[in-house]
């Protein structure tokens, strides 16, 4: 062992990554990934139709999400860093071995994503007309693209966490990147994002326009329209994602989506999600042919629903993996596959740094029941 072990009493190693990492994945393909494109989208459609109110609505959209990206989704992000560095450090090591362009790049895009957020936020009223409006609209698809561009690269670490693919022969960052998961959890993750962009904005137009009808009606059943627009990509990408899951983890599925207590509430679990889902198409469609009948209350429940969806595929993607946290290169404790065979032979001890091995002398002086593990560099319980 090269590291101390770091335990967390009541929350749990597993509790304390779940909850970071959810909260910005939630962050970020909603407010970031899938909101900056819809955001540039409405001061498109307000500049074409010289309509002020539809920028007054895409700036202040803009504004709930440039505030919470930049501090909730931040902190979060470095969170990731720190909890799986203290819970898992072999993992992360090895994953910056393998992807350290990757992420060198992905950290430069990242820089430029803020920049943008700020440029973009600070000058939208600066900014209001003529040729300034048009530049100032494409920034903001440009921010939508890099902000697409910072999950496509995360996105690759994490399908080669669950399959590394051809990298366990031909260990290149070409092959690691280009793993089997890869596109297919991309194409799945980049209509989600677009999702539940769609669905909060529509709840917080409802916030804005309370005393514009007209403009509420509009933005409503154009939100309606983005979510039924991206839906069947999302499912068409989820299945091609679910086709690529490796077998053995597969098998897993019904353990990860229930833990191993509840494994036979598995089919009623497959009926609430496939309602979920159901029930946000409905909203959805409501929104579109009944816009001026949508309650402010309404667009809470698909925005609960796909916060669960997302946040449940999460726990769902790290429990399926088991017992790997890379996928045949290394098992969740930490020890590499190929490690496995001489700790086995010799016992852990015997290789840990912050262990010294027993002497003769005080292995003799142990309980009859212990010497033949202690001689190994193993101990009993």
């Amino acid at each position: 062992m090269d590291f101390p072990i770091f335990h967390l009493d009541l929350l749990g190693n597993r509790g304390l990554v779940a909850i970071i990492a959810i909260l910005h994945v939630l962050i970020n393909h909603g407010l970031a990934v899938g909101m900056m494109p819809l955001v540039a989208a409405m001061e498109w459609y307000g500049h074409k139709k010289q309509d002020a109110r539809w920028d007054q609505l895409a700036y202040k959209i803009l504004f709930v999400c440039f505030l919470i990206t930049t501090t909730v989704g931040a902190l979060t992000g470095v969170g990731i860093w720190l909890s799986v560095s203290l819970v898992n450090p072999y993992s992360i090591a090895s994953l910056i071995r393998v992807f350290f362009w990757g992420w060198f790049i992905e950290w430069l895009v990242f820089i430029t994503e803020v920049v943008l957020i700020v440029a973009y936020t600070l000058t939208w009223k600066k900014r209001s007309t003529g040729a300034a409006k048009v530049r100032h609209i494409k920034l903001g698809f440009a921010l939508g693209f890099f902000s697409w561009v910072t999950m496509a690269i995360i996105v690759s670490i994490l399908g080669f966490m669950m399959d590394p693919g051809n990298w366990l022969t031909d260990r290149s960052l070409l092959v690691g990147f280009t793993n089997p998961m890869y596109l297919p959890q991309l194409a799945f993750r980049t209509p989600l994002a677009l999702m539940e962009a769609g669905v909060i904005a529509m709840f917080l137009t409802l916030c804005f326009t309370r005393k514009d009808p007209e403009l509420r009606t509009n933005a409503i059943r154009a939100a309606g329209l983005w979510i039924m627009i991206f839906a069947p990509l999302m499912l068409v990408g989820g299945w091609w994602y679910y086709s690529k899951v490796p077998e053995a983890m597969a098998a897993n599925l019904s353990v990860g989506l229930l833990t191993l207590q509840f494994t036979e509430w598995h089919d009623l679990l497959i009926k609430v999600i496939v309602g979920s889902l159901a029930l946000i198409l409905i909203v959805a469609q409501f929104a579109i042919y009944r816009p001026n009948r949508v309650p402010r209350w309404l667009p809470l429940v698909p925005l609960a629903a796909i916060i669960w969806m997302t946040g449940h595929f999460e726990r769902v993607r790290e429990f399926v993996r088991k017992p790997y946290v890379i996928g045949r290169y290394m098992y969740a404790n930490g020890i590499r596959v190929d490690d496995y065979p001489l700790l086995q032979r010799d016992g852990l001890l015997a290789h840990a740094t912050y262990s010294t091995p027993l002497t003769s002398a005080e292995i003799g002086k142990a309980p009859a029941a212990q010497i033949p593990h202690l001689q190994q560099g193993r101990t009993s319980s």
